[in-house]
């Protein structure tokens, strides 16, 4: 297997992490979503993954779906191996955790590059699938937002006197 690189750190074939930061450069992870195999983008405060895996095989073509947001990266890699059996060894994979409002990866030309990174990999209606994806993203969104002014899941640390 190849190397994970990871927005906190470097995951190599001993998943050991080799750093500990997030970087911001989104030229770089533009540059990273162009190479890698496999994308895990994930979203932090509401639990979902767009996962991305460009490879393919006889039967079986490139995929993009909303799934349940892995605990680690070798859970990624387990859960890969189940939904994609038969395929070859993951040579390069990202995660980008997205911590920022789902807007921002369209103002920002991310989501431009994955629609794109799919179209290299002659994924049918790639912008298509994207725009579903994207909508889902922004109606999870939403709903988390009402759901820390209205809901029951958050509560207030601070409280007026």
């Amino acid at each position: 297997m190849g190397s994970i690189e990871s927005h906190s750190g470097s995951w190599k074939r001993d998943h050991s992490l080799t750093g500990n930061h997030f970087f911001d450069d989104l030229d770089e992870v533009k540059a990273s979503i162009l190479e890698a195999d496999v994308i895990s983008l994930f979203f932090p405060y509401f639990g979902k993954t767009v996962l991305i895996d460009t490879r393919s095989h006889d039967s079986d073509g490139p995929i993009i779906l909303l799934t349940q947001m892995a605990r680690s990266p070798q859970e990624r890699i387990r859960s890969m191996e189940k939904l994609r059996p038969g395929f070859p060894d993951i040579q390069k994979m990202i995660l980008v955790p997205w911590a920022r409002y789902v807007t921002t990866l369209e103002d920002s030309g991310v989501w431009n590059t994955i629609i794109t990174r799919l179209e290299d990999c002659s994924y049918t209606d790639a912008q298509q699938a994207g725009d579903t994806i994207f909508s889902e993203l922004k109606e999870l969104e939403l709903n988390e937002l009402k759901e820390v002014i209205t809901g029951t899941s958050y509560k207030t640390i601070w409280s007026k006197k």
